[in-house]
């Protein structure tokens, strides 16, 4: 019975590790944070304010073996379209 109830205790110890748990969690009036996962290992995350304008921005995120990188993020700018003429594309790389 002793070694049933080790091995369950064992079993729910390795389940409530591997479970994403919060990290960050905190609201104040004009920004948020949230972030659950692992520490040290893998993350994700969203984080929001209120710019003096009045606009509030969202920038959603991952960190893992891979780096940091945003998701999603409406803070920052997007690159403008390339504005290529018919034909002038083909003329770069025919020389």
């Amino acid at each position: 019975m002793k070694v049933l109830c080790i091995v369950a205790l064992g079993t729910l110890l390795a389940l409530a590790a591997a479970y994403p748990s919060d990290i960050i969690d905190f609201e104040t009036d004009h920004m948020e944070h949230e972030q659950e996962g692992q520490p040290g290992r893998a993350v994700e995350g969203e984080y929001s304010w209120v710019a003096p304008d009045g606009n509030e921005y969202v920038v959603k995120y991952v960190a893992d073996h891979l780096g940091y990188r945003v998701l999603d993020s409406n803070a920052i700018p997007e690159a403008p379209e390339a504005d290529f003429e018919d034909g002038d594309e083909e003329d770069e790389f025919d020389e």
